[in-house]
């Protein structure tokens, strides 16, 4: 049928402009950003719906977008060629066209990507505690702070020092890299996110987070040193110098900090027994 090849044609022209506008990070179209946010949209009620405790956070969309990234043209191709994992099944069971080539219009009508997403944010969620950062009232990701804090005066007691003679709060820019993932950061290549998760998920630790955070305060020193609180709150947000984010020189540099399970547990005691002071609720431990 001439419409259903001129309809995947579109839909296949689409897919890859739609990808090399998102890899040059030139603008996306009206019709491309709809598409978008319609399928991002469309999974994170999905995952509020599911996590009803933990319902929508601001940062979890960060992280549906990059899955949605970096997996859409693999979920395509395993749903074309019918290999998509078990755990898809309503979706596989969908794409049953009788023997009919599965194209890239077929698989947007029964959000298979969409769906393929979704299992592995809700993998994300419960069997690697990613929930936890998203409980009511941020109480886990604060702790985070707080115990990424004490890292630095550890590992950066210079920094440290400069960071409390301008009253630098750690959690003004912690914050958002831990709740995304250290997607926050506009100049953080895929690459590298895609690299640190696959740290966490093997270790199923958080402390490949505290390992690239203080990586990145490391080799940025010599600059954060020589601004004042406005200097470093800008230069932490925006990374003029991107190549410091280049997975070569920050996993590598990261991976040359030695932050311990019994460190995070020390920590994480004191961090406790301050919150305690304050009349604040505990959080499950980051180890």
């Amino acid at each position: 049928d001439s419409s259903v090849l001129e309809g995947s044609a579109r839909s296949e022209r689409k897919s890859k402009a739609v990808e090399e506008l998102a890899l040059s990070g030139n603008t996306l179209t009206n019709e491309m950003k709809l598409d978008l946010q319609n399928q991002l949209g469309f999974i994170l009620f999905a995952l509020a719906a599911a996590h009803e405790d933990v319902g929508y956070c601001q940062g979890m969309d960060y992280v549906v977008a990059h899955l949605l990234r970096v997996l859409q043209d693999t979920v395509r191709w395993q749903a074309m060629n019918r290999t998509l994992p078990e755990a898809i099944s309503s979706a596989k069971s969908a794409l049953d066209t009788e023997g009919l080539v599965v194209d890239d219009v077929v698989i947007a009508d029964n959000h298979v990507v969409e769906e393929a997403v979704f299992r592995v944010m809700d993998c994300f969620l419960t069997t690697y505690n990613l929930r936890h950062m998203y409980w009511p009232e941020l109480r886990c990701l604060k702790t985070c702070c707080r115990v990424f804090e004490r890292i630095i005066q550890l590992k950066l007691p210079v920094l440290a020092d400069h960071f409390d003679h301008h009253e630098l709060n750690v959690g003004l820019f912690a914050l958002g890299w831990f709740q995304t993932l250290f997607l926050y950061l506009p100049s953080m290549p895929s690459a590298t996110v895609c690299h640190l998760w696959d740290i966490w998920l093997v270790e199923r630790s958080f402390k490949i987070f505290f390992r690239v955070g203080t990586a990145i305060l490391f080799l940025s020193q010599p600059i954060l040193l020589n601004h004042d609180l406005e200097g470093m709150m800008t230069y932490l947000n925006t990374f003029p110098d991107a190549t410091l984010l280049n997975p070569d020189i920050l996993i590598a540099c990261a991976l040359q900090i030695k932050i311990t399970n019994k460190m995070l547990e020390d920590i994480e005691r004191v961090v406790a027994a301050e919150q305690h002071r304050l009349g604040l609720a505990g959080n499950p431990p980051l180890t």
